[in-house]
């Protein structure tokens, strides 16, 4: 085996030295900064430094693929050694040059020759090892990089990435407990700084105060959102609380015109719950039917779901709610949308001037932390979440420490 030093300028001209040098087999060893020499050393750039090794015994032919990922390989190590490049970004070049390259090949015409479609068969079976051992690295190196924390405070940091909080808030979270001393210094009291951290989970919640209805003005409530967040059966849940476990008395208003079967839906459960129901098919129609109910107590108004990236069907879901003028508009998100989609859904609805937010469908979303964000970012209050389709079941008002564990654990069944 041949053994060699390599020095140049920068990383890529003694990376071609070592293979003008040694050939395309050469493997580097080992890379490192060398600073100047001399007087006026400080003036000078320091150069680089890279130790490689060649085999002397000649190895068999390789897919060329395959030569080329484990150079891209080579790079990104030296790189990493050398500080030039992030090493997540290092490999992710390598998974994408690698992928660019594999799929160039496969849009090649078929070869008759049986080492071609050997070669091919190679690619194929060392493209999937690259891309499960790119995913374990980036995997590592994600949670890598938080910063010196004791042991136990990095466990929780890992287990609130697992349900899905943003990494930048799970790390605010845990920093936030390390320098205040909660939980952070005293491993060995258990459960210490899961409680701390879940405290602070639960002060970025606020929660949406309770309505009292017993008043002289009738409070109005309505929900929005996209299509499909369960609007309908939600006032449904809403209305027959209210008559059923506070004794007031409720009316309702369907404004969903679009949807086939939405009013029939929300009628068939006014009717068994002999609950008055009116239907708006314009904004003008809205002032009318909720004077038609100004001696109930609370009126719910269901609306048609609407697209965030529809500016024309918000600003008509707009005019509807200038119309009524409730006292709460809320603003439904169902729990399987991802967090970036979901704090979008929040910023485009803006013009409908919601100020509450309600979680829904929470049985069939996986992880729950994507609603720490949207609930953290602006501090819009929330009011309630929705975990099944049974009606009045499934719905509980919003406590920030029980919506804390709810989205540390996952589960459910504690909602």
């Amino acid at each position: 085996m041949r053994i060699k030093r390599f020095v140049a300028h920068t990383l890529k001209e003694a990376t071609e030295q070592m293979r003008k040098d040694l050939g395309p087999d050469a493997v580097v060893l080992n890379s490192r900064n060398v600073p100047r020499e001399g007087q006026l050393s400080f003036l000078a750039k320091d150069m680089f430094e890279i130790t490689a090794a060649l085999d002397d015994v000649t190895p068999p032919r390789r897919n060329p693929y395959a030569r080329r990922a484990a150079d891209l390989q080579e790079q990104a190590s030296a790189t990493r050694a050398a500080g030039e490049e992030d090493p997540v970004e290092s490999l992710k070049k390598v998974a994408r040059q690698f992928q660019e390259r594999a799929a160039s090949h496969s849009g090649e015409p078929e070869r008759p020759h049986a080492r071609e479609s050997a070669d091919l068969e190679q690619l194929k079976h060392e493209l999937t090892g690259m891309r499960g051992t790119l995913s374990t690295v980036v995997e590592h190196l994600k949670y890598d990089r938080m910063p010196a924390l004791p042991e136990h405070l990095r466990s929780l940091y890992i287990a609130l990435v697992n349900q899905d909080v943003d990494g930048k808030l799970a790390s605010d979270l845990v920093q936030s407990v390390y320098a205040s001393g909660s939980g952070a210094d005293r491993p060995a009291v258990p459960g210490s700084a899961e409680r701390a951290v879940l405290d602070a989970m639960a002060g970025l919640v606020a929660p949406a105060p309770e309505v009292k209805t017993r008043r002289r003005k009738t409070h109005v409530s309505a929900l929005v959102g996209p299509t499909g967040v369960g609007k309908t059966t939600t006032v449904a849940k809403l209305a027959a609380i209210n008559k059923l476990l506070h004794n007031s008395s409720v009316g309702l208003i369907s404004a969903d015109t679009y949807r086939i079967g939405a009013i029939e839906q929300l009628r068939t459960f006014a009717a068994i719950a002999d609950i008055p129901m009116e239907v708006v098919y314009r904004p003008a129609e809205m002032a009318a039917a909720i004077k038609k109910f100004r001696d109930r107590d609370i009126v719910f108004i269901d609306t048609v779901g609407r697209s965030q990236r529809s500016p024309k069907e918000l600003a008509e879901l707009g005019r509807f709610m200038d119309a009524a003028e409730p006292d709460d508009i809320h603003l439904v998100l169902s729990a399987s949308t991802s967090m970036k989609a979901a704090l979008d859904i929040v910023d485009r609805f803006r013009v409908v001037k919601p100020n509450r937010l309600l979680f829904s469908k929470l049985d069939e979303a996986v992880t729950l932390g994507s609603l720490l964000s949207v609930a953290s970012r602006d501090r819009i209050p929330v009011s309630y979440v929705t975990t099944g389709q049974t009606v009045p079941d499934d719905i509980v008002r919003v406590d920030p420490a029980r919506f804390a564990k709810l989205v540390y654990s996952g589960d459910i069944a504690h909602a």
